[in-house]
């Protein structure tokens, strides 16, 4: 790749095509945090780092500053509106000739001005990501002390959703750590007036159950639903979009699937444009029946699209915009699908408000 940046793609701003667009935005009213029902929720990593020593930046592969031959991301972000404080130099040159800047979601201010632009724009609010085998990771909570204040200031909403995709059920429970660093670490933003909560309990999600490949067990996932249930939590789990198999079939994350309160299928990458209505008629629909019959909730996954071939190491050039956004109509399609559903959904849950890595990143794009 050349330090020029002809390869790179520039964020869309949520529900806008550029500054050009929306120019006086109607701030959306204060979300009602006592029901999750209905709510329009993306999923927040809040991972990205001024590259250092030790630093897992997300920005570039090596943990070192980003240029062209490390880079991360497919994506430059608009920084104009950023804290100055907030940014850093790269090695990469933008096309107007300027020095491309990034910014370091633990530095004050950053988090303050997501979720802006989520009032801005009708966002209703974030899942935080929580990795369990990161949880001794301060700045964990550094951003999560930033989304609760950010969130209160906005009227918007949050819940944390554990990811255990790299756990390990013979090495531990997991559903015991998942426990006791709820109990420890996250049950105080609980008592915020914007952590979501449905029938009178706090929602949290634990993403990773039931895939191919990882290592948590059946029933592992069975103790994690139970105990967050006993503890007063309203449970969801992020499952792959085969899940049903295991319910119809009777077998193995069976009673897992069954033990949650909702099910929320991550379909990201699961169809393409052309093949979205028939996976929602064939797929989703019947999904929601089948939760409806168990007397479970549905939250679905929307994506705008994806592009990842930095992140794969940019030798495959069909990672460059896999998932083509076709100007905002991919997306469309799947919320006019998901809205309109016989059985409406619990929740939509966004993939992703800030994953830029990935490709399906909601925050503004760079103007020129």
């Amino acid at each position: 790749m050349k330090p020029s940046l002809p390869w790179l793609l520039y964020a869309t701003a949520p529900l806008a095509a550029s500054h050009s667009s929306h120019t006086h935005p109607v701030r959306a009213a204060a979300i009602d945090a006592s029901t999750i029902q209905g709510k329009w929720l993306y999923g927040y990593q809040g991972w990205f780092r001024k590259p250092g020593p030790g630093v897992n930046n997300h920005w570039s592969a090596d943990g070192n500053t980003p240029g062209p031959n490390n880079i991360e991301v497919d994506f430059i972000p608009d920084v104009s509106q950023y804290p100055v404080n907030c940014l850093f130099n790269t090695g990469l040159t933008l096309p107007n000739g300027q020095p491309a800047k990034f910014y370091d979601s633990t530095c004050d201010g950053v988090i303050d001005l997501h979720f802006k632009w989520m009032q801005q724009y009708g966002i209703d609010g974030v899942i935080v990501q929580r990795f369990i085998q990161s949880v001794g990771d301060q700045s964990f909570l550094t951003v999560l002390n930033q989304v609760r204040a950010a969130a209160e200031k906005y009227g918007r909403g949050f819940i944390v959703e554990y990811d255990v995709s790299g756990a390990d059920s013979s090495q531990g429970s997991v559903a015991t750590a998942i426990l006791n660093d709820y109990n420890s670490k996250i049950k105080p933003y609980t008592t915020s007036s914007a952590y979501i909560h449905q029938n009178g309990k706090p929602v949290t999600m634990v993403f990773g159950i039931g895939f191919s490949g990882f290592k948590v067990t059946a029933a592992d996932s069975v103790n994690i639903a139970n105990q967050l249930k006993a503890a007063g939590l309203y449970v969801g789990f992020g499952v792959p979009e085969q899940w049903s198999g295991d319910v119809t079939g009777n077998k193995g994350f069976v009673q897992a699937f069954k033990a949650a309160d909702f099910i929320s299928p991550w379909t990201v990458g699961g169809y393409s444009s052309a093949g979205y209505q028939g996976f929602h008629t064939s797929v989703q629909v019947p999904d929601s029946q089948l939760l409806q019959s168990l007397g479970k909730q549905y939250a679905p996954v929307i994506f705008p699209g994806t592009s990842a071939y930095h992140l794969n190491g940019g030798t495959n050039p069909s990672a460059f915009d896999y998932f083509p956004r076709n100007n905002g109509s991919f997306y469309s399609a799947q919320a006019d699908a998901l809205t309109s559903m016989a059985i409406k959904p619990l929740f939509i849950f966004n993939a992703m408000f800030d994953e830029v890595n990935e490709g399906e990143l909601r925050t503004k794009r760079y103007v020129i």
